[in-house]
């Protein structure tokens, strides 16, 4: 079969459908063939290089630690070895006394850090105590509004009988009871709040009060009404008053604004401090 009768190996088609034939290399001057790479196999790439190239120290690295940590101990060992007696007892006496220094270091730091876990635990402590102390000092003073279980004192006065004596001592038995906060008629009492009376009317802080008064207080509801209850007491000496109806009963949840003019004052200072 000739070239042209059929396809040859090696041989490959181009644009126009004909054939042609890949030239074979011409042999060398020796008689050999050069040696045709094959296309399939190609060099490493740079890549692949330098991982290889990377793995090969890492593993050098660590056959280098591996060996010198072997080999430490028997050199310690050989270089005490080569010491005499007294330097021996020279390093021992060392090691011990820096050994106890150490100690006491850690001793001094032990106590250094409870003492400051122990101060850092009462100024907590402290600040808590001030808090509530100034929480307490607020609703007192009636500066900042309130709400808690208290009972409530109605005193109705139709005819306008009831003087203001009689809320204030009511206004005291209470605060004797533990009343923490006080109201009345929805007026915030506070410590330099007054009762007055004008015209027939009972004023608080200069507003008058309509009647019924209602007398609201914070605090323990059984010890109030106790002592609301004493013999001879408020209570007693309001319903001894022709037409005069009281009541009193306790309250899970009574709410309290603050003063609407809380007192303000003024603080002395040295002569030439800025205020």
């Amino acid at each position: 079969m000739s070239l042209q009768d059929g396809p040859a190996a090696g041989a490959g088609s181009d644009q126009t459908g004909e054939i042609r034939v890949i030239s074979a290399p011409a042999p060398m001057a020796t008689g050999q063939h050069p040696v045709i790479r094959s296309p399939g196999r190609r060099r490493p790439s740079l890549h692949v290089r330098f991982w290889s190239l990377l793995l090969v120290v890492v593993a050098g690295t660590v056959s280098f630690v591996a060996v010198s940590q072997l080999s430490g101990p028997d050199r310690f060992r050989q270089q005490l070895g080569s010491e005499s007696e007294g330097d021996l007892a020279r390093i021992l006496a060392s090691l011990s006394s820096e050994s106890t220094a150490l100690q006491e270091e850690l001793g001094s730091l032990k106590v250094e850090l409870a003492n400051l876990q122990s101060s850092s635990q009462a100024a907590g402590a402290a600040n808590a105590a001030d808090a509530a102390q100034l929480n307490a000092l607020q609703v007192l003073a009636g500066t900042v509004p309130v709400t808690g279980p208290g009972l409530e004192l109605v005193v109705d006065d139709p005819n306008g009988q009831v003087g203001f004596d009689a809320l204030v001592d009511a206004v005291q038995e209470l605060r004797d009871a533990g009343a923490e906060a006080l109201a009345c008629n929805g007026r915030r009492i506070g410590t330099s709040s007054s009762f007055s009376q004008r015209d027939g009317k009972i004023l608080l802080d200069g507003v008058p009060l309509p009647t019924p008064y209602t007398m609201d207080a914070i605090g323990p509801a059984a010890t109030m009404e106790g002592g609301l209850k004493i013999p001879g007491g408020t209570l007693d000496n309001l319903r001894s008053i022709n037409g005069v109806r009281v009541d009193v009963h306790r309250s899970n949840a009574l709410t309290m604004p603050a003063l609407e003019h809380p007192p303000t004052f003024d603080a002395a200072r040295p002569v030439g401090s800025k205020p």
